[in-house]
């Protein structure tokens, strides 16, 4: 049966819940199937989980599980769990957890199902619920140690306890044998204790050298205080060496570290080019803004680092002359404009003796000029990185619902190119008008429950007895692409329920949400919602870092409607010394506020996003597709 047949995916649908229930249901025939040769079942599984078809995987094993007796039926159903769990399908996963926890008596498999339970707390963003299901004894074996120490990590950095979190990688290491494995932890342990603050690293290092943790402690507030000082930073490794020898940082974290000192350098003369007057200028203000409050985030560098600003909204200058103008002043490194067709007409020019970041990015630019690197929030990117994540978690039909108009017609092909790239299929692609508050219409040809009620209005008319009409949406689809505003966003999902796609998973970019200040009433209507964003627009404000707190504080009102061009101000002040380091190291990235940044071959400047998912009204942040699916650590004992 071919998987673009609407029976195959109906049967899909539906069979994991049928096998999770078969063993309850005394009324139903009993199915016999012949006994399948053990081996080439298990191969099969693996197979399937390294595809990342985790739905099939567990499938099969709970198949496999009706024919076995205890204890072998409870470990594969507790392997099926973990499968369900690895591929986001929570609300499954649930079932079979609640399932096994009432079954399972021997302490071993109980704990493993406490192991299960957690995970899914994880997912759910319920860190202090989880970290209370995993406590660790002497009796564990080695495997299911190291388990518990990674979901006890994962816990504490999900409640904000990032010291926590990295003492118990720590402790994980003692279980790993696997090279890649350690070095996966170890960047783990450093990725996290590097959003502590240098003041809350010096005042927790309590323990003396050669303390694991406080060596940890130590080598980042280095990297983070001699940050403008390269020959400062090898004179105070150099201690570090002595006072920490045999640390775990000290190869190839301390060996990248050093690189990427020697690399970068903070221009000390930036101009920013923005329009001050026009339709831009209050876009303009806030990246101004964020882009100064960055500035003088760095005390440091108040006296070293000028800033000149020009006005790129002037009718008797053009962008091209503007730029020549700020080189003649003597700009180390020009950051603007932010006008996509000043951005294109800049790119115009074949040689660049400044460096360039834009602010923008120009739709014409199809290869990398020396010297002219692009930076904008490309909504493109956002409805690429939704159809990317739908593909690691195995989807495959996709329908989208998008606005009339420009921004919706390129975020639908944004999407489609790239979801077909990977293997996708679009079913349907429907567009609506932004203005009306009534969406039926195209919802239903989304569905499909336009044909199933004009089927019904030929058959009333075609027989003369009365029928009992049900519209029955279409049962391929394997989740929905929104591209949405608030508003229409809190239109389209409720509608979406109401006509029977409670069940169907629903993606959208960032466009959809305007920051955590709103109320959770405002937003119950997103319920169940996933929406990638930056983690600085996921997270509260009090938990995104202080400077948003601060900015917050000074403009508040800037801050609700502008809050990620702040960012992009922010970030594009912190570009500049980053920008050739990460143009020789393709594969490295910048951690900024609007996304983890790397550099394309076309030297645009690309975000990798944050994914929640819209609970009570609030947004939980959830792991990353890749390392829940590629994370060696996580697996069950």
């Amino acid at each position: 049966m071919k998987k673009n047949n609407p029976l195959y995916h109906c049967l899909r649908t539906v069979g994991l819940l049928l096998i999770l229930f078969l063993s309850a249901c005394e009324t139903m025939q009993e199915i016999k199937e012949p006994a399948a040769d053990e081996s080439a079942m298990m191969l099969r599984i693996s197979e399937l989980e390294q595809q990342g078809q985790f739905r099939e995987a567990a499938e099969l094993l709970l198949k496999q599980a009706e024919q076995k007796t205890d204890p072998a039926k409870t470990d594969d159903q507790i392997r099926a769990a973990s499968l369900l769990i690895t591929g986001n399908m929570i609300d499954q996963a649930q079932i079979l957890v609640q399932r096994l926890k009432a079954s399972v008596s021997a302490p071993v498999q109980k704990y493993r199902v406490q192991l299960l339970e957690a995970r899914i707390l994880l997912h759910q963003d319920e860190g202090e619920k989880a970290l209370a299901l995993l406590s660790i004894n002497d009796g564990m074996s080695d495997k299911t140690r190291a388990l518990a120490h990674e979901l006890r990590a994962r816990a504490y950095l999900s409640m904000g306890n990032n010291l926590e979190s990295s003492r118990e990688r720590i402790l994980l290491e003692a279980y790993l044998i696997d090279p890649e494995k350690i070095q996966i932890n170890r960047d783990q342990i450093w990725e996290s204790l590097r959003q502590l603050t240098p003041v809350f690293l010096q005042q927790m290092t309590l323990a003396p050298a050669p303390d694991t943790l406080s060596g940890w402690m130590a080598l980042i507030n280095i990297s983070k205080t001699a940050i403008q000082s390269p020959e400062l930073f090898e004179s105070e490794v150099n201690i570090w060496k002595q006072q920490y020898p045999g640390h775990p940082a000290s190869t190839y974290i301390l060996d990248k570290l050093m690189a990427y000192y020697r690399t970068i350098k903070k221009p000390e003369k930036l101009a920013l080019l923005l329009p001050l007057t026009g339709k831009l200028s209050k876009a303009a203000g806030a990246i101004r803004d964020g882009f100064l409050a960055a500035h003088y985030q760095h005390e440091n560098e108040l006296s070293r680092t000028q800033i000149k600003i020009y006005d790129t909204s002037r009718a008797d200058q053009s962008i091209l002359q503007i730029y020549q103008l700020a080189v003649a002043e003597g700009a180390e490194f020009i950051i603007g404009p932010l006008d996509k067709l000043k951005v294109t007409e800049l790119a115009s020019m074949s040689e660049f003796t400044v460096p360039v970041l834009t602010l923008n990015q120009s739709e014409q630019q199809a290869y990398a000029i020396e010297n002219l690197f692009q930076f904008g929030l490309n909504p493109e990117d956002e409805a690429r990185q939704i159809a990317e994540r739908a593909s690691l978690e195995g989807k495959i039909n996709a329908v989208t619902i998008t606005p009339r108009g420009d921004w919706g017609r390129r975020l639908a092909n944004a999407f489609n190119q790239r979801f077909q790239e990977l293997g996708g299929v679009i079913l349907e692609q429907v567009q609506y008008d932004f203005r009306s508050n009534d969406l039926s219409a195209p919802i239903k040809k989304l569905l499909n429950l336009d044909e199933s009620e004009r089927r019904y209005n030929q058959l009333k008319h075609s027989l003369p007895t009365e029928l009992k009409f049900i519209p029955r949406r279409r049962q391929d689809i394997d989740f929905i692409f929104m591209a949405a505003f608030p508003r229409q966003a809190r239109l389209i999902a409720p509608q979406l329920r109401f006509h029977h796609a409670a069940d169907v998973p629903l993606y959208t970019t960032s466009s959809a949400y305007s920051g955590s200040k709103q109320s959770s009433q405002e937003n119950k209507d997103m319920n169940g919602i996933f929406i990638c964003d930056s983690k600085w627009m996921l997270s509260l404000p009090e938990n995104a870092g202080p400077m948003r707190q601060q900015l917050y504080e000074l403009w508040p009102q800037q801050m609700e409607r502008y809050a990620r061009l702040f960012a992009l101000g922010i970030d594009a002040y912190q570009l500049p010394s980053q920008l050739r380091w990460l143009e020789i190291n393709p594969n490295e990235s910048y951690e900024g506020v609007t996304g983890r940044l790397n550099l394309t071959a076309q030297k645009q400047v690309q975000r990798t996003l944050k994914w929640g998912q819209f609970s009570k009204g609030k947004i939980n942040l959830l792991e990353d597709t890749m390392q829940l699916h590629n994370d060696p650590l996580l697996s069950t004992p």
